[in-house]
């Protein structure tokens, strides 16, 4: 087989191994599960391959843990997380063979001990092993399901707001917050709400919005952001910043903001109640 021929062919697999990778799909994926220390529950996954081609998915569990020295989420092996739930995590069938357009379902079984406490999670990962049949060729793929746990009467949502900058932009300025989950659960379904207020000298409102919401991790910092730019002229402004993260919690912080131009912002201030002076006796 000369080069050409040879080049051919890695392209074609690479076409038919990126087609298929993306066929397989799970549902749900986000998965969160309230229970009592000692109880089980069970639930499901429905697979679903989109392709033409038979495929081999392998299921495993693994953990979600925070890096350390990039601050990013990374997948590591069950159980290297202290507060994994993968070893509650009974998974069946194990392994199966899946035809094209055809659906799985996956059952799974948590057995929580009765001394846990707090949040736990894991991930459910559903791995489509190389499979070769009448000269098809299907590539390793990965798809996973997040698995959230609550033991109820137990959990402490708690968030903290750390930073608050302003960035510069073409189209304006934009916010960025950067908040951190001090609880002991991960927060999601629902991920906190963040809204902005921006107001000016006299008290008035000038600008408002959402910033973008996501799951956050226990120790873990997310940096949300505004939606859109805001256009304001240069002036003082009072940026309130706050998130609703579900059970009637808020969390709320201001800021000062100010710019020579409405392309300039410097960076935000965080605005300190003064504390009054005892009355004199």
């Amino acid at each position: 087989m000369n080069w050409m021929k040879r080049l051919w062919l890695m392209a074609m697999l690479f076409l038919i191994a990126s087609v298929n990778v993306e066929a397989v799909s799970v549902q749900p994926s986000v998965v969160k599960i309230q229970i009592a220390a000692g109880e089980t529950k069970n639930g499901t996954f429905d697979l679903y391959n989109r392709s033409d081609k038979e495929v081999y998915i392998k299921v495993n569990l693994k953990d979600w843990v925070i890096d350390k020295r990039t601050s990013k989420r990374d997948f590591s092996n069950a159980g290297t997380n202290l507060r994994t739930l993968t070893d509650w995590v009974i998974i069946e069938p194990e392994g199966f063979l899946l035809g094209p357009d055809k659906h799985q379902i996956v059952r799974y079984t948590v057995k929580v001990p009765k001394d846990a406490k707090g949040g736990y999670w894991g991930l459910a990962c559903f791995t489509t092993k190389p499979l070769e049949k009448k000269g098809g060729v299907v590539a390793a793929g990965e798809v996973v399901s997040f698995l959230g746990l609550e033991v109820v009467n137990t959990i402490e949502k708690k968030i903290e707001i750390q930073d608050i900058k302003a960035s510069n932009g073409a189209k304006g300025m934009s916010l960025k917050v950067a908040v951190k989950n001090i609880g002991n659960v991960p927060i999601f379904m629902p991920a906190p709400d963040g809204k902005y207020v921006i107001k000016n000298e006299k008290n008035e409102t000038v600008a408002k919005g959402d910033l973008n919401g996501q799951m956050v991790l226990p120790e873990e910092v997310i940096e949300y952001e505004t939606t859109d730019p805001v256009k304001l002229d240069a002036g003082e402004y009072t940026a309130v910043i706050f998130f609703d993260y579900g059970a009637s919690k808020m969390m709320g912080k201001k800021a000062k903001l100010s710019a020579v131009s409405k392309y300039d912002w410097i960076t935000l201030e965080e605005i300190k109640e003064k504390k009054q002076a005892p009355a004199a006796k």
